[in-house]
């Protein structure tokens, strides 16, 4: 079709094979085949005559607004590679969306008018045939992948957090089997089983095993609950920082730390990413430093604690790994 409009736009075959760089043969045999496809006569040829039978001016009208679709097509495409507009598809865990995406996105919208967000907040691993431009994830370290992309977007510690006068209530725990004594607050399914996972001083990983009188699927309502007095909880540092420093919640067991997770952005390939996926990627790395602060860290736990120089080390490797990663 794009042929034959070339073979009417120069007139003939001779005209549009010098145009396309070919020879007038190759053309005749092309539409001759493309006539007897359609059974119709679209030009009439001799070796001193050409003309476009009343079919053929019909038919090449439809082979322009083909042409002319198949262009815009094209330069849609290239748009979409040259410049940061259109949708995103974001899958993220609803913690992560609130804690993570939430104080970032409107920042993000307000630089990047074109660029639109569709977020789904679903807990549930996400397979890489659902069609999401990008999935946020938290997973402790360390971590392996097969097929996907993944960029860091910082280092999360969680610390086991109560408030100052549900501490002076209950006693202030030393140890693991002391906290699990506890009323706690649980993120987990009513089912259970309601399990924190700490480090020891020595290294070694521990499940330290409680009966929650509050079970909440939302960090942020556990937060509150916790900062209200209800009970032991376990949280990420940044989630809450602002009531450590205001006195609400107080950081317990400095010496038993939860293994490190890592906050990922997931994405199939690095080819043909579109130049909005790419952007939202680097700007939540530029903005997401994850809890490793040490400035925080040295204000809220005690230095000379024994545990300090493992959560040290974890974070130093942590940020060699982050660092690797970006």
């Amino acid at each position: 079709m794009f042929l034959f409009s070339q073979v009417v736009q120069h007139k003939g075959f001779s005209g549009a094979a010098r145009a396309l760089g070919t020879v007038p043969s190759r053309l005749s045999r092309r539409i001759a085949e493309l006539e007897a496809r359609l059974g119709v006569r679209l030009v009439q040829r001799s070796t001193r005559y050409f003309a476009v039978t009343a079919v053929g001016e019909e038919f090449n009208k439809h082979c322009l607004n083909m042409m002319a679709g198949a262009t815009a097509a094209l330069e849609e495409a290239a748009r979409a590679r040259e410049t940061p507009s259109g949708l995103v598809r974001i899958s993220c865990p609803p913690m992560l969306a609130q804690s993570v995406l939430g104080p970032l996105l409107p920042l993000f919208m307000q630089k990047n008018p074109d660029v639109h967000i569709a977020i789904e907040t679903t807990n549930r691993k996400v397979s890489i045939e659902e069609n999401f431009d990008l999935s946020i994830r938290a997973r402790q370290l360390p971590c392996e992948d097969a097929g996907v992309v993944v960029r860091s977007l910082g280092i999360v510690q969680k610390v086991l957090v109560a408030n100052k006068a549900f501490l002076d209530r209950h006693g202030r725990p030393t140890t693991p089997e002391e906290a699990a004594g506890l009323p706690s607050i649980s993120c987990l399914s009513p089912q259970g089983p309601h399990v924190w996972s700490v480090v020891s001083p020595e290294g070694s990983e521990l499940q330290i095993r409680h009966e929650p009188v509050l079970i909440v699927d939302d960090f942020l309502l556990i937060r509150q609950a916790a900062a209200r007095g209800c009970g032991l909880a376990q949280l990420p540092l940044s989630m809450c920082l602002g009531d450590i420093q205001q006195g609400n919640l107080e950081i317990v067991l400095c010496d038993f730390l939860a293994p490190l997770c890592e906050i990922q952005a997931v994405f199939p390939s690095r080819h043909g990413m579109l130049p909005a996926v790419r952007l939202i990627i680097d700007f939540l790395s530029a903005h997401c430093a994850g809890d490793v602060e040490r400035s925080q860290i040295k204000q809220h736990i005690g230095q000379g604690r024994r545990g300090n120089a493992r959560f040290w080390t974890a974070c130093q490797s942590a940020e060699q790994l982050v660092t690797g990663a970006l």
